[in-house]
């Protein structure tokens, strides 16, 4: 654009703002609500005209007399093949755009110039408003997003289009924690942004309806769910109190439907970036799921280990229950006697009242044995008398509320089943924004560039 024709523009736009504003800024009297609604009228209709006439002015490029231009892959002179139409959205609304593709015979690639000049991707819509999708739909449901989008900025997408945006951004933001995960593996870990004195690491699994391939045509065959199972882990750090920790004064989650394999490392880069290395303690907490201890072992191999109290107490409930009778009046003494046992670190004691119950059926031998054996495999990690007086955690329920935050409150409500795929990008992306300190997401509104025949 030369000077003269900027300044024709800028005339030209003047004019017609000054139209604008003599039409609609009344003399009479006008509320501040009423002020406000007709400021943002004014504001969207100058912003919509002015994004129209710059791109108008794009797709209105000087051609070349032979019309030919070079081939942005080769080098090669392109000759001009047909002009087409392109809509897309912008945070100002809808536009068509006529642009002119070309064609190399050298290299077979077809390319649009005007494409590459606004650095435009393969999506309908702009990143800006791929972003607002990208805060929108991990909060709430598809349909419900998209009318919150409308009614926010006047912007009107399909839920399928508002769908397809979220699972794109959520699959991009999952692929990049899988390399960094992979790096970290390899010796090249991220930055690290924290450097906390206390550190937790809590990890635990909750089941989310999934389906096999499905449409709604029947095509596919009949609706058929399952559960599948969202690993889940938090990295936090407590706020102190007077007796010890309490709260929570920063969180980052993470959550996947891959096994633990692929999960461990996850964890243990959310983790490095949480600055475990620097704290001065790192406590594991979680559960007695094998596979937590697990990845305790080999992810966080000086990390202190801590089984969730009321999962300890849960399982001494289970015991008194089995032996004594659904309701009985000795369960509840008898769960409190071993409460106070636990207490005082005396898991040894605990399991010699399990070991005295007498057993009457091959169920009561049964889980006798597997009790004895949960209580003595998992006495260092039951010392809670100790990790009281040291302040720590006990219990994981800043990890039961991640679990439903996370995962059961945005995918597993009625009438609800989700393609796995979709799922993880949805749980990669509530991970992430349900966070303390969400990340940067522009990243992953990137497209692909536009592909071409």
């Amino acid at each position: 654009m030369t000077e003269q024709e900027r300044e024709e523009l800028i005339q030209s736009l003047l004019t017609g703002y000054a139209s604008v504003l003599r039409e609609r800024l009344a003399d009479e009297p006008m509320t501040l609500d009423e002020i406000e609604e007709r400021v943002e009228e004014i504001g969207q209709t100058i912003e919509g005209d002015l994004e129209r006439r710059l791109l108008e002015r794009r797709e209105r490029p000087q051609v070349p007399e032979d019309n030919q231009c070079a081939c942005p892959r080769c080098g090669d002179r392109a000759r001009y093949k047909d002009t087409e139409e392109r809509q897309f959205i912008t945070r100002h609304g809808e536009h068509t755009l006529a642009r002119r593709r070309y064609y190399c015979s050298y290299c077979r690639h077809g390319f649009v110039p005007v494409d590459r000049t606004l650095d435009l991707d393969r999506g309908e819509t702009t990143q800006q408003v791929r972003l607002w999708v990208t805060e929108l739909a991990p909060r709430v449901a598809v349909g419900e997003g998209a009318g919150l989008l409308e009614r926010m900025t006047g912007l009107k997408l399909s839920a399928s289009t508002f769908e397809r945006i979220a699972v794109h951004v959520g699959s991009a933001l999952r692929e990049a924690e899988w390399q960094a995960s992979q790096r970290h593996h390899a010796g090249a870990p991220p930055p690290v942004e924290r450097k906390p004195r206390r550190l937790y690491v809590s990890v635990d699994g909750i089941f989310a309806p999934l389906r096999e391939p499905w449409k709604k045509d029947g095509s596919l065959g009949s609706l058929t769910c399952r559960y599948g199972e969202c690993k889940t882990a938090v990295v936090y750090e407590a706020k102190r109190g007077p007796k010890g920790d309490e709260g929570v004064a920063w969180r980052a989650y993470t959550a996947t439907f891959e096994d633990s394999e692929r999960f461990g490392p996850l964890v243990a880069t959310l983790a490095h970036r949480a600055g475990h290395h620097f704290a001065r303690e790192l406590v594991f907490l979680a559960d007695g799921q094998a596979y937590n201890w697990a990845i305790a072992a080999s992810q966080f191999p000086t990390a202190l280990q801590i089984v969730d109290l009321r999962h300890a107490v849960e399982h001494l409930y289970e015991v008194a229950r089995t032996f004594f009778g659904e309701g009985a009046a000795p369960v509840e003494p008898w769960v409190e006697l071993r409460k106070e046992e636990l207490m005082q670190d005396d898991v040894a004691a605990v399991c010699a009242a399990i070991g005295a119950l007498p057993p009457r059926t091959e169920e009561h031998r049964k889980l006798r044995a597997r009790e004895l054996g949960y209580f003595a495999g998992n006495a260092e990690r039951m010392r809670y008398g100790t990790f009281l007086k040291h302040g720590y955690h006990v219990a994981t329920g800043v990890m039961e509320a991640g679990c439903k935050q996370v995962v059961h409150q945005r995918l597993d409500q009625v009438g609800m089943h989700w393609r796995q795929q979709t799922a993880e990008a949805f749980v990669a992306l509530r991970a992430a924004v349900l966070s303390t300190s969400p990340p940067d997401l522009r990243p992953y509104c990137r497209m692909a560039l536009q592909k071409l025949p």
